[in-house]
């Protein structure tokens, strides 16, 4: 989950991120991953990569 949450948080691309929950402890536990901040340039690109390779990438406006 923390991978995935701070992934979207380090895409300059976005502004707005909705995680919804109704467990208080789960919100906790998401925000305190998200004060981690983004995840490193190099980890981030990586991802992208991959993500790519395997047809999940972008569509052009």
């Amino acid at each position: 989950m923390e991978f995935i949450l701070r992934f979207a948080f380090s895409n300059p691309d976005l502004d707005t991120t909705i995680v919804g929950t109704v467990n208080p402890a789960h919100l906790r536990s998401n925000v305190e991953m998200l004060e981690r901040g983004p995840l490193p340039q190099d980890l981030y690109a990586e991802a992208k990569l991959r993500l790519a390779a395997a047809g999940s990438a972008p569509v052009a406006p």
